[in-house]
């Protein structure tokens, strides 16, 4: 009866963490601008190219086969102008993009608005205060295979 017990107050715990966690997360792509804007600077947490984990902890991990990436922003800022402005691993001299708030969730692209292709998604539901994920799907990557790539950034404080 007692591990009956136990067993009921952990799941309890979890579904109130999962909940709490939940009500973190963006509702609309103004409340992911507001949360994204707010915070100073992310840091790079997490790469995945099609599904899998090749950069995580600071430390990149070798997919057989897989593609390798070894310039990405370890660092960004998205102001409330508009620019995303990002810090390539190696660089100090910051990289300009611009995000743009849609009917659905955010988009970063080239600053130049004539430049096409190349744009990220960041969905209000991967957005919190904690944490943000942006995405996209390119063949540029491994032609003529598509390839799809989220990046997990994590707030600094």
């Amino acid at each position: 009866m007692l591990v009956k017990k136990a067993a009921l107050l952990i799941l309890f715990s979890v579904s109130l963490i999962q909940l709490t966690a939940c009500k973190n997360a963006a509702d609309s792509p103004a409340d992911a601008a507001a949360l994204l804007t707010v915070v100073k600077q992310w840091k790079i947490d997490e790469i995945a190219v099609n599904d899998a984990v090749t950069f995580k902890d600071g430390k990149m991990t070798q997919q057989f086969g897989g593609i390798d990436f070894e310039r990405y922003m370890e660092t960004v800022e998205l102001r409330k102008d508009g620019t995303f402005s990002g810090v390539f691993k190696g660089d100090s001299k910051p990289f300009d993009l611009k995000w743009k708030q849609t009917d659905k969730n955010l988009t970063v692209g080239a600053a130049d608005a004539a430049v096409k292709g190349g744009e990220w998604t960041i969905d209000p539901k991967d957005v919190s205060s904690e944490f943000f994920t942006m995405k996209t799907q390119s063949t540029a990557y491994d032609y003529p295979r598509m390839t799809s790539i989220s990046l997990k950034f994590k707030a600094v404080k």
